[in-house]
């Protein structure tokens, strides 16, 4: 990992976005001088970290107000990107553009202004598709097929290029099923969403065998603020789960013992298009010392908790704002 310059700001973008937001409060707690960047403004983000953000997207515009307030940056968290495997398959080109657009626009500022700065970009283990059923090792090959994959991959390959031709030093960070507080997507919030309905006969996709590497937001964070490479022209990938494989069929028992009552789970046996059946990381790719703080237990009851305090929180404001 680079020591960082504590004079330097670091940059962040995605900052609004779960993870993204998750990593600025984390890199502000150590002390860094946080940037962030998003699509749209994003109050959490200054609650968090006290900072300055920039909505508009990630572009050359974006990039050179915060150059020309701030001064270059020592490092760069790329976390923008395309969200999910079914929106990139309903809007491709969205997708192209939110993932390997701005990751272009990002190394190319970067190449002309800072290329000195160390730079994380994070990919994700769509990109190794669909043809593995045990972990996968961060050196396997990679044959994504769904839109959301090929462009990670596209991702990746932007970073080899920059770092060979012009130096930059990257580190991409593949992400499994990463979940925790302020997750508002995918399966746990749906679930959950359901379940504050009053639902108790439960139906999910898929057949609940798929398996899948869980990995909560802190310890994610760790491992990106981890692989931040050295200053020096260096390239690596490493794969962001920690191999704490479980079925979604377990996953969503969890969340139903969590929430309480009496609930049927049965599953619908047809599976999403682009969703691979397994996906499990060989945690041999993660650094050494890195591993997970939050068991996976504790993590679904944590999940379930903060879901609650928001409908509360919601459901209070919403009363506020019709009170006479």
């Amino acid at each position: 990992m680079a020591k960082l310059n504590e004079s330097k700001p670091v940059w962040v973008t995605g900052a609004g976005g779960f993870i993204g937001l998750h990593l600025s409060r984390f890199l502000a707690q150590q002390g860094q001088l946080v940037l962030g960047f998003g699509r749209s403004e994003a109050p959490g983000f200054a609650i968090a970290t006290g900072r300055a953000f920039f909505s508009g997207g990630v572009t050359a515009e974006t990039m050179g107000a915060a150059l020309a307030a701030y001064g270059r940056p020592a490092a760069v968290y790329h976390l923008a990107g395309g969200a999910t495997v079914g929106q990139s398959i309903a809007e491709p080109l969205k997708d192209f553009e939110q993932s390997v657009v701005s990751t272009a626009c990002v190394l190319d500022f970067l190449r002309h202004h800072a290329p000195d700065a160390s730079v994380v970009l994070t990919s994700s283990a769509a990109v190794y598709g669909g043809g593995y059923f045990g972990p996968i090792g961060v050196d396997a090959a990679l044959d994504p097929y769904s839109p959301y994959g090929y462009h990670k991959r596209m991702v990746e390959e932007l970073g080899r290029s920059y770092c060979a031709a012009y130096g930059q030093p990257v580190s991409v960070a593949r992400l499994f099923s990463v979940y925790g507080e302020g997750l508002r997507k995918q399966l746990l919030w749906d679930l959950c969403g359901r379940l504050a309905a009053g639902e108790t006969d439960i139906v999910l996709g898929g057949t609940g065998a798929e398996m899948r590497d869980w990995h909560h937001v802190s310890d994610v964070v760790r491992l990106i603020h981890r692989v931040l490479p050295a200053d020096a022209a260096h390239f690596a990938v490493y794969n962001g789960g920690a191999g704490a494989a479980a079925s979604v069929r377990t996953i969503a028992g969890m969340v139903l013992e969590a929430w309480g009552g009496r609930y049927r789970l049965s599953f619908s046996g047809e599976s999403r298009r682009g969703d691979p059946v397994n996906l499990i990381s060989d945690p041999s790719g993660v650094p050494e010392g890195l591993r997970l703080q939050v068991p996976l237990s504790n993590g679904i009851a944590g999940y379930v908790d903060w879901y609650r305090a928001e409908i509360l929180r919601d459901t209070v404001g919403d009363l506020r704002r019709v009170a006479p």
